[in-house]
């Protein structure tokens, strides 16, 4: 927790947002959201420069070399990436990325990548994107591929989360 009085940088991005909030004016949700976001970056470089983070994504992200290969994953989960491609992102060894990679982020490459398409899928799945589709977009040939991956990493299948994800099947 960080109290809000702490960052002075905070204060006229809040007041904007308190401003908006309480507006009725065309564009509102649209200034809000672009507005919480903005306080959001603010409040991930505060957590990043008082060290509140000692590993994760956000940790990797800031990382110059890691961030290349990070943001990499992110454009496009639907290639089926090597370590030596992202180690190339990174501009470095395969070894030093994949210890490196490790040891910031606090997982291997290839579980933060199958944990990022997952995202992707879940989202995906939520808009009503068939499996198919999905699958591709997500670097798995096949939606068969897809659903098995899914379900030994969430513990459900695909349909069966979709449905619990939308609060039924409980």
């Amino acid at each position: 927790m960080v109290p809000l009085d702490a960052l002075p940088e905070l204060a006229p991005a809040l007041e904007l947002l308190f401003s908006e909030a309480s507006s009725e004016f065309p564009g509102r949700q649209t200034a809000l959201d672009r507005l919480f976001e903005y306080i959001l970056v603010l409040l991930i470089r505060s957590a990043l420069n008082a060290r509140l983070v000692d590993s994760g994504v956000l940790l990797g992200l800031a990382d110059e070399r890691l961030g290349e290969a990070i943001e990499a994953m992110h454009k496009h989960p639907e290639t089926a990436w090597s370590l030596e491609q992202l180690a190339q992102c990174a501009g470095m060894s395969r070894a030093r990325f994949a210890a490196h990679f490790r040891k910031v982020v606090g997982m291997t490459a290839f579980d933060y990548l199958t944990t990022w398409r997952l995202g992707v899928a879940q989202t995906m799945l939520r808009k009503g994107s068939s499996l198919k589709l999905i699958a591709s977009a997500v670097g798995y040939a096949n939606a068969t591929a897809l659903t098995r991956v899914f379900t030994q990493r969430v513990g459900m299948s695909p349909s069966e989360w979709l449905a619990r994800s939308q609060g039924h099947g409980k």
